[in-house]
């Protein structure tokens, strides 16, 4: 299972949103303007604001959260830290297989004296990697839907659900009627649900 903790985020988030709503036309926002904002997809207001997440997930799922350009990482490093664990699938011939994998990393490191870089190279997808994930609201608000779809990865998913579970409490006004877009989906089918 896949973990994320808001580590930071925008301090009074609606105020500095209201703030700069209110620029536009010179008047003061309401939390009232900020959602007809937000449901007419005038977005750009949304990135004064940033959260940024603690992140534990699979290499697999790294690979597909780093095709979000707008969001920034900082990733635990192959090359100067031993990968302690694996991400769980709960099929268990496949965590057998993945945990055979680890034994290998792990005796190429404490028995054979390779580098952890050079160990790295054993290293299935299903790798456990610890990152730092930031961006502005915007890019969340853009990232969720798309991968609390149906049709995104299960692991993926429960990532997105536990970030959009910690924005919702921290900026309701902003994350509280984010949803996966099912009912305004404009792809032709849903082959991999």
């Amino acid at each position: 299972m896949p973990k994320a903790k808001l580590i930071s985020m925008t301090s009074n988030p609606m105020d500095l949103l209201k703030k700069a709503a209110g620029m536009c036309y010179q008047k003061e926002a309401t939390d009232r303007v900020i959602q007809h904002i937000i449901k007419a997809g005038h977005l750009s207001v949304l990135e004064h604001c940033s959260a940024s997440f603690e992140v534990t997930c699979s290499i697999l799922t790294l690979l597909q959260l780093t095709r979000h350009r707008h969001l920034s990482f900082t990733c635990q490093s192959s090359r100067g830290s031993e990968l302690q664990s694996f991400y769980k699938t709960g099929d268990e011939e496949l965590d057998l297989y993945i945990e055979d994998h680890f034994d290998c990393y792990r005796d190429f490191i404490e028995q054979r004296g390779f580098s952890p870089e050079m160990a790295a190279y054993l290293i299935p997808k299903g790798g456990e990697y610890k990152l730092v994930v930031s961006g502005n609201f915007r890019a969340w608000y853009e990232y969720l839907p798309k991968r609390l779809c149906k049709r995104a990865s299960k692991e993926h998913k429960e990532l997105a659900q536990l970030i959009l579970k910690e924005l919702q409490e921290a900026c309701p006004e902003v994350f509280g009627d984010l949803t996966a877009p099912c009912a305004t989906c404009k792809e032709s089918g849903c082959n991999f649900a």
